[in-house]
């Protein structure tokens, strides 16, 4: 049976002048829409079921994260600053396990949605789309 892994104590950190720094006020983390493409592969003289075959093109991961915003905080306001003049910036995942367990993704694109709202704190869904696959 595989180890169950908690899920507090992980952490999404932006790297800032070399320096891993946490991005404070972490709700909630997803990171998705990593797959393999692929083609229908049918020929007349085949077998009546379709196949799939892979194109080599992988889609690469979205990372997506709910926090408590703080407009004081210098990296809330560094992530910010990537929205609107992006620069490829490290993003490292770490997870909650015996090891820790850790990811770096390449992000290229951006983007941040800001709410306030009477039952909740001032909170920001972020949205990093990366390069590749982590390292």
């Amino acid at each position: 049976m595989a180890a169950k892994v908690k899920s507090k104590g992980t952490a999404l950190l932006m790297e800032i002048a070399s320096v891993y720094t946490a991005i404070t006020g972490l709700k909630q983390l997803s990171i998705t829409g990593i797959q393999s493409e692929t083609f229908e592969y049918k020929v007349l003289d085949g077998a009546a079921a379709i196949a799939h075959s892979p194109t080599g093109y992988v889609q690469v991961a979205t990372i997506n994260a709910d926090i408590f915003r703080d407009p004081d905080a210098a990296v809330h306001m560094a992530f910010l600053a990537l929205c609107y003049a992006p620069v490829a910036t490290n993003f490292k995942v770490t997870y909650a396990d015996a090891t820790p367990l850790s990811e770096i993704y390449s992000g290229v694109g951006f983007g941040m949605d800001t709410t306030a709202a009477p039952a909740d704190g001032l909170s920001s869904s972020i949205t990093i789309q990366t390069s590749g696959a982590p390292s």
